[in-house]
């Protein structure tokens, strides 16, 4: 899939994801990432999220798993592409991405009535997640436009 050249989709992009939030991710990748922060690690957030992509996830369309060089050659491409995906974005995916491990783990959890609207309600329950992940973009979005007031370097 990533050694045969400029065709390939690693470098065109054809049929990978397009956003951050499409990228499967490894959830105990992020767990561990939340201790270290609070533990007061500084990390620069889209090398962090692409050490917690699950890059094997990528194998299952050609049954075998990733080589190192082509997780490498991922990362790089993912690492370009998502250089202008500002720190607020990627702190928001990430913070969800925990949460959804904590309510799987059962660390959270959810009423009665709002488990029976995603029994019944599947659609309703798709449209509340499509309102978090649009609201997480539009959050990037201004994050990424703040311009700080020009200081007077006197």
């Amino acid at each position: 899939m990533i050694d045969d050249g400029p065709a390939n989709g690693a470098e065109t992009g054809a049929g990978l994801p397009e956003t951050p939030h499409e990228l499967p991710v490894d959830r105990a990748q992020v767990d561990a990432l939340l201790t270290r922060v609070r533990d007061g690690a500084r990390v620069d957030l889209l090398e962090e999220f692409l050490a917690a992509v699950d890059w094997r996830a990528f194998a299952a369309e050609r049954d075998a798993p990733l080589s190192p060089l082509e997780i490498a050659q991922m990362r790089a491409y993912y690492r370009e592409k998502f250089a202008d995906v500002g720190p607020l974005y990627l702190a928001e995916l990430l913070s969800t991405e925990f949460m959804t491990e904590q309510r799987a783990r059962g660390d959270i959890v959810f009423s009665e009535r709002l488990l029976e609207i995603g029994r019944t309600e599947p659609a309703l329950w798709v449209e509340i997640r499509q309102f978090f992940r649009r609201k997480e973009l539009a959050t990037a979005l201004f994050a990424m436009a703040h311009r700080p007031p020009e200081t007077d370097p006197a």
